[in-house]
Protein backbone atom coordinates (compact mmCIF):
# COMPACT_ATOMS: atom_id res chain seq x y z
CA UNK A 1 0.00 0.00 0.00
CA UNK A 2 2.94 2.43 0.74
CA UNK A 3 4.52 2.08 -2.28
CA UNK A 4 1.30 2.58 -4.21
CA UNK A 5 1.11 5.66 -2.48
CA UNK A 6 4.44 6.92 -3.14
CA UNK A 7 4.06 5.90 -6.88
CA UNK A 8 0.84 8.15 -6.94
CA UNK A 9 2.69 11.01 -5.25
CA UNK A 10 5.58 10.94 -7.79
CA UNK A 11 2.98 10.06 -10.62
CA UNK A 12 2.29 12.84 -13.71
CA UNK A 13 -1.55 12.36 -12.39
CA UNK A 14 -0.46 13.92 -9.08
CA UNK A 15 1.16 16.76 -10.55
CA UNK A 16 -1.88 17.46 -12.89
CA UNK A 17 -4.04 17.37 -10.07
CA UNK A 18 -2.03 19.50 -7.81
CA UNK A 19 -1.89 22.12 -10.51
CA UNK A 20 -5.72 21.69 -11.44
CA UNK A 21 -6.32 22.48 -7.53
CA UNK A 22 -3.62 25.57 -7.37
CA UNK A 23 -4.90 27.06 -10.64
CA UNK A 24 -8.44 27.03 -9.58
CA UNK A 25 -7.98 28.45 -6.21
CA UNK A 26 -5.35 31.37 -7.16
CA UNK A 27 -7.86 32.07 -10.23
CA UNK A 28 -11.41 32.27 -7.61
CA UNK A 29 -8.87 34.39 -5.27
CA UNK A 30 -8.18 36.81 -8.37
CA UNK A 31 -12.06 37.17 -9.80
CA UNK A 32 -12.95 37.49 -5.87
CA UNK A 33 -10.15 40.31 -5.74
CA UNK A 34 -11.26 41.93 -9.15
CA UNK A 35 -14.75 41.88 -8.52
CA UNK A 36 -14.82 43.87 -5.11
CA UNK A 37 -12.85 46.47 -6.93
CA UNK A 38 -15.04 46.25 -9.61
CA UNK A 39 -17.91 47.08 -7.12
CA UNK A 40 -15.73 49.78 -5.13
CA UNK A 41 -15.31 51.53 -8.53
CA UNK A 42 -18.97 50.49 -9.73
CA UNK A 43 -20.33 52.69 -6.46
CA UNK A 44 -17.82 55.63 -6.51
CA UNK A 45 -19.20 56.63 -9.86
CA UNK A 46 -21.92 56.82 -9.09
CA UNK A 47 -21.45 58.64 -5.85
CA UNK A 48 -19.80 60.98 -8.47
CA UNK A 49 -22.58 61.13 -10.67
CA UNK A 50 -24.93 61.66 -7.43
CA UNK A 51 -23.15 64.22 -6.29
CA UNK A 52 -23.23 66.08 -9.59
CA UNK A 53 -26.10 65.87 -10.04
CA UNK A 54 -27.10 67.70 -6.28
CA UNK A 55 -24.65 70.56 -6.84
CA UNK A 56 -26.47 71.62 -10.05
CA UNK A 57 -30.17 71.05 -8.34
CA UNK A 58 -28.63 73.79 -5.80
CA UNK A 59 -27.43 76.16 -8.34
CA UNK A 60 -30.69 75.81 -10.29
CA UNK A 61 -33.10 75.97 -6.95
CA UNK A 62 -30.75 78.84 -5.72
CA UNK A 63 -31.92 80.81 -8.89
CA UNK A 64 -35.43 79.10 -9.13
CA UNK A 65 -35.75 80.87 -5.89
CA UNK A 66 -33.75 84.02 -6.83
CA UNK A 67 -35.95 84.65 -9.88
CA UNK A 68 -39.52 83.40 -9.32
CA UNK A 69 -38.90 84.57 -5.46
CA UNK A 70 -40.96 81.46 -4.39
CA UNK A 71 -40.54 77.68 -3.40
CA UNK A 72 -42.10 76.10 -6.71
CA UNK A 73 -39.25 74.71 -8.60
CA UNK A 74 -39.32 74.73 -12.62
CA UNK A 75 -39.47 71.00 -14.54
CA UNK A 76 -35.91 70.84 -15.22
CA UNK A 77 -35.44 71.14 -11.12
CA UNK A 78 -37.71 68.83 -9.87
CA UNK A 79 -36.80 66.27 -12.81
CA UNK A 80 -33.33 66.90 -10.78
CA UNK A 81 -34.83 66.48 -7.30
CA UNK A 82 -36.35 63.27 -8.24
CA UNK A 83 -33.29 61.75 -9.87
CA UNK A 84 -31.41 62.09 -6.72
CA UNK A 85 -34.13 60.75 -4.45
CA UNK A 86 -34.05 57.77 -6.33
CA UNK A 87 -29.69 57.30 -6.37
CA UNK A 88 -29.81 58.99 -2.81
CA UNK A 89 -29.17 55.38 -1.79
CA UNK A 90 -25.50 55.25 -3.12
CA UNK A 91 -24.47 58.82 -0.94
CA UNK A 92 -22.91 59.07 1.92
CA UNK A 93 -25.33 60.01 4.88
CA UNK A 94 -23.16 62.65 6.05
CA UNK A 95 -23.08 64.15 2.60
CA UNK A 96 -26.99 63.31 2.23
CA UNK A 97 -27.42 65.08 5.38
CA UNK A 98 -25.59 68.16 3.97
CA UNK A 99 -27.23 68.33 0.85
CA UNK A 100 -30.71 68.08 3.06
CA UNK A 101 -29.51 70.76 5.18
CA UNK A 102 -28.63 73.32 2.27
CA UNK A 103 -32.18 72.45 0.61
CA UNK A 104 -33.98 73.94 4.23
CA UNK A 105 -31.83 77.03 3.74
CA UNK A 106 -31.73 77.35 0.61
CA UNK A 107 -35.82 77.37 1.30
CA UNK A 108 -35.22 79.43 4.41
CA UNK A 109 -33.50 82.21 2.81
CA UNK A 110 -36.16 83.35 0.55
CA UNK A 111 -37.99 84.79 3.20
CA UNK A 112 -35.00 86.77 4.02
CA UNK A 113 -34.73 87.51 0.30
CA UNK A 114 -37.55 90.08 0.00
CA UNK A 115 -35.24 92.85 2.14
CA UNK A 116 -31.49 92.49 0.33
CA UNK A 117 -31.75 89.74 -2.76
CA UNK A 118 -27.86 90.39 -2.97
CA UNK A 119 -26.93 89.46 0.17
CA UNK A 120 -28.96 86.59 0.10
CA UNK A 121 -27.28 85.53 -3.26
CA UNK A 122 -23.97 85.93 -1.84
CA UNK A 123 -24.91 83.85 1.33
CA UNK A 124 -26.67 80.85 -0.74
CA UNK A 125 -23.77 81.45 -2.96
CA UNK A 126 -21.67 80.74 0.16
CA UNK A 127 -23.09 77.43 1.29
CA UNK A 128 -23.16 75.63 -1.74
CA UNK A 129 -19.50 76.57 -2.27
CA UNK A 130 -19.03 75.07 1.26
CA UNK A 131 -20.96 71.67 -0.20
CA UNK A 132 -19.12 71.68 -3.22
CA UNK A 133 -16.00 71.42 -1.20
CA UNK A 134 -17.56 68.96 1.12
CA UNK A 135 -17.86 66.61 -2.23
CA UNK A 136 -14.66 67.02 -3.63
CA UNK A 137 -13.08 66.30 0.22
CA UNK A 138 -15.48 62.83 -0.44
CA UNK A 139 -14.15 61.94 -3.58
CA UNK A 140 -11.06 62.63 -2.97
CA UNK A 141 -10.64 65.34 -5.49
CA UNK A 142 -7.83 68.19 -4.85
CA UNK A 143 -7.24 71.61 -6.13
Amino acid sequence: MLIILKEFFTSQIFGIILGAILTGGFTLIVDLIKSNREEKTYIKRKRESLYQKMYDFSMRFEKDIRTKKNTIMSKGTKDLWNEIQIESIFGKQSTMETFYDLYEDLQENLEKSANNIIEVHIQNNQRILEFYSHIKKELGIKD
